[in-house]
């Protein structure tokens, strides 16, 4: 495996049209470069409230996130609003629950096998046709994990188990760049 810099993967994400993305691009990239975890430490914000949503990159056609998960921040079950989700786990390890693709916002999920945790450095990919997740980091470290989204998700469908039903939220992101200057405060959703 090829060692790509930070730069080097947003100059790739630049040339990507939205036809790119809908095909095989993004796996065949990431199936041969390693991208080094040390490029994304400005991007690295950890949110005390809950999980953190660092924006590193958005275009029309995507963006990039770096994930931040302190010992037992979670999602809720969400999708991505039919948008396809690329996930490279940086450090630590996280629990992937997977549940059923919704057929109403009405129904209850249902989940499609057991839980899933993974190590870094691992990837792993979702979209709404494979189901819906939750995520979870159930170790007793922190940990990193970088989600590219075609085309960017500005609101998903949420699962309020309150409410027994799904809401649509909308998404907020913890950093902007490599400042803290746009935190929220609120927790995010998805």
């Amino acid at each position: 495996m090829k060692n790509a810099s930070l730069q080097e993967f947003l100059s790739f994400l630049e040339k990507q049209t939205k036809t790119s993305f809908r095909s095989d691009t993004v796996e065949d990239f990431l199936r041969e470069y390693h991208l080094d975890p040390d490029d994304f430490a400005p991007y690295i914000y950890f949110n005390e409230a809950g999980y953190g949503r660092n924006l590193i990159f958005r275009n029309e056609n995507c963006e990039l996130l770096a994930l931040t998960w302190l010992p037992g921040q979670s999602t809720p079950i969400h999708d991505h609003m039919g948008q396809r989700c690329w996930m490279v786990l940086q450090t630590g390890s996280l629990t992937f629950n997977n549940f059923e693709p919704l057929t109403s916002d009405s129904q209850t999920p249902v989940s499609s096998g057991d839980p899933e945790t993974i190590s870094a450095p691992k990837s792993a990919y979702i979209d709404d046709n494979i189901g819906l997740h939750s995520i979870v980091n159930s170790s007793t470290k922190p940990a990193v994990s970088l989600h590219l989204y075609a085309g960017p998700v500005s609101h998903c469908r949420v699962f309020d188990e309150n409410l027994g039903k799904f809401e649509i939220r909308d998404l907020n992101c913890f950093s902007e760049g490599t400042s803290l200057e746009n935190t929220q405060s609120e927790l995010d959703d998805c």
